[in-house]
């Protein structure tokens, strides 16, 4: 990189210099974003994004539960409309992001990103800080953001996040592949990371069970797993007699407390002839005694207890467990809803199920703008079939390689709807119902024609925004939709207004009421003798607001033109 001459600067340009250095945004080296500037596709340029449904992917199963949200396209574009729709409004957020290994499996400014170039990690900061920026005001105050992440950026990710002043919650390592990466030179990766941070003071809402343990045992009291009932580290001197007492077995490995002709007193001493301690005292043992067994090898016999599914309980820093295997609960799970896929490395459905169950509320929004293969939508699926939930999740995702139509959406649909898996055995579906949506754009610039064209493209956006669905009426100048709790009306056609406010007088339940306006009336006293209860916003102002502060007052050029 060419070294400026400062000697030869002027006063004023120095001054200059240094006002520019000091808006660079530090990471313990300089993180050269003006270098790289994120470039969209040329027909975005200019443009604002709108949602334009596929109503052909459209999914209903039961009006009773959820209606989840897929949208195709660039994710900053959905995340510019998101914060239109749901600003502060999402629960959680759970990302899992592009690793930047310079495998050619990310592209930035539609280029691939080399192992070599010497802006990659700039290039992939660039890249996460312009959604984050967008994301974050997305979540609740006490909203969470789980991202899944690798060593390649791990370090590039924390300092991003301590930029935008996010609070770390925990990181928790999560074996993925306990028989590590054999491409590895060195040491062979067996982990990932899951980083929960939040702008906020989030509660841990559901406490999962016993997080990286496997339970294959059942009873008639609980699940179990056996494990060792010896503690190995706690020398005898530290817990008195109360621990250090033997146990009696016989040839048959049949367990006492008692000593009888024919029993063999087993003590808590490990191989090296160390002495240690029970993990139970001796009344405890007399008193659960059916819950232990003894295994005999040879010369020594080793004592082991039932130890029993906890039900709720905060995780530790790293999970470990076959169910966080990548390559049977992402891959092949995958393989065997989607069989001629070619998607490379799912996520552990378990993997996103328990880090998302630990602050989702039976009741919460879950958005994941890496969408990929929806993991994250059949985990919040499977989830609601555990408690009877009503979470929600939005997925956004590119169509690079057919992404979206042919892994992403079909997956889901199959999770909803049910399917028959590799071997010909029917899986029943989790229900649910489906809005599917493509980024479209409008033009930028302020004209009247503009403003009409945008307000014409907004009903999916206010939609969404209420989360009504269901159409009532649907014409050029009024449209009405509903769910179980309200209604929308949109008004397009002031000339209409009559017309307009009698239709929701017909209306039993509150009414959110958008009114087109070219020069953002707020309609205030048309409504007043209504006696609905109503909310009302002028269209497409409020949008407008919304995307200047996304791109630019001065891209979007506030003087209004005819």
């Amino acid at each position: 990189m060419a070294k400026n001459n400062y000697e030869n600067y002027t006063h004023a340009q120095l001054i200059a210099e240094l006002k520019k250095l000091s808006k660079r945004k530090k990471y313990g080296l300089v993180w050269e974003e003006e270098k790289t500037k994120e470039k969209f596709e040329a027909d975005a340029e200019g443009k604002l994004p709108v949602l334009v449904e596929d109503k052909k992917r459209e999914i209903k199963t039961d009006a009773d539960k959820p209606t989840h949200i897929l949208i195709e396209g660039d994710n900053y574009h959905a995340l510019s409309v998101l914060n239109y729709t749901h600003a502060k409004s999402i629960d959680l957020i759970c990302i899992d992001p592009p690793y930047n290994t310079g495998a050619r499996d990310w592209k930035y400014n539609n280029d691939y990103i080399e192992k070599e170039d010497a802006y990659r990690h700039s290039k992939w900061l660039s890249f996460m800080n312009n959604r984050l920026t967008l994301a974050k005001k997305l979540l609740k105050p006490d909203g969470v953001l789980i991202v899944t992440i690798d060593d390649y950026e791990l370090l590039s990710l924390l300092g991003l996040l301590e930029n935008l002043r996010a609070k770390t919650l925990g990181r928790v390592a999560i074996c993925i592949k306990p028989e590590g990466r054999r491409q590895s030179n060195y040491i062979m990766e067996a982990h990932e990371y899951a980083l929960f941070v939040s702008w906020g003071n989030p509660k841990i809402r559901n406490l999962n069970t016993d997080f990286g343990l496997d339970f294959p045992e059942e009873d008639d009291i609980s699940k179990f797993r056996w494990e060792g009932l010896m503690r190995r580290d706690a020398p005898r001197e530290d817990r008195g007699s109360d621990y250090w007492f033997p146990f009696y077995v016989n040839k048959d490995a049949e367990i006492y407390t008692e000593q009888v002709k024919g029993r063999q007193p087993v003590l808590p001493i490990n191989t090296k002839g160390i002495e240690r301690v029970w993990l139970w005292d001796k009344e405890r043992a007399k008193d659960n005694i059916k819950d232990l067994k003894a295994v005999i090898r040879k010369d020594r016999i080793t004592i082991y207890y039932k130890r029993r599914e906890q039900g709720r309980v905060k995780p530790t820093s790293f999970w470990y467990g076959s169910k966080y295997n990548a390559n049977a609960y992402g891959t092949r799970l995958l393989t065997s809803i989607l069989p001629n896929n070619d998607f490379d490395y799912p996520k552990s459905l378990y993997s996103v199920i328990d880090c998302i169950d630990l602050f989702l509320p039976r009741d919460g929004i879950v958005l994941d703008y890496f969408a990929g293969s929806g993991t994250t939508g059949h985990a919040t699926l499977e989830i609601n079939k555990d408690d009877n939930g009503i979470r929600q999740f939005i997925l956004c995702t590119n169509n690079e390689n057919n992404i979206c139509t042919d892994v992403c959406y079909p997956r889901v649909k199959k999770v909803i709807q049910g399917y028959k898996n590799g071997k010909g055995e029917k899986v029943e579906g989790l229900g649910g119902n489906l809005k599917y949506y493509k980024t479209n754009f409008v033009g930028s610039e302020p004209t009247h024609r503009n403003k009409k064209l945008l307000t014409d493209k907004s009903i999916e956006m206010l939609c969404i925004k209420e989360n009504t669905f269901d159409e009532v009426l649907n014409r050029k100048d009024i449209c009405i939709f509903k769910n179980k709790e309200k209604f929308t009306a949109i008004l397009f056609d002031e000339m209409k207004m009559d017309e307009f406010k009698n239709e929701i007088k017909k209306l039993k339940k509150p009414v959110s009421v958008y009114v087109f306006s070219l020069e953002g009336d707020d309609f205030k006293e048309e409504f007043e003798n209504l006696k609905n209860d109503i909310t009302l916003c002028s269209i497409p102002e409020a949008i407008l607001k919304v995307y200047r502060r996304i791109y630019g007052a001065g891209q979007m050029k506030l003087k209004v033109k005819k």
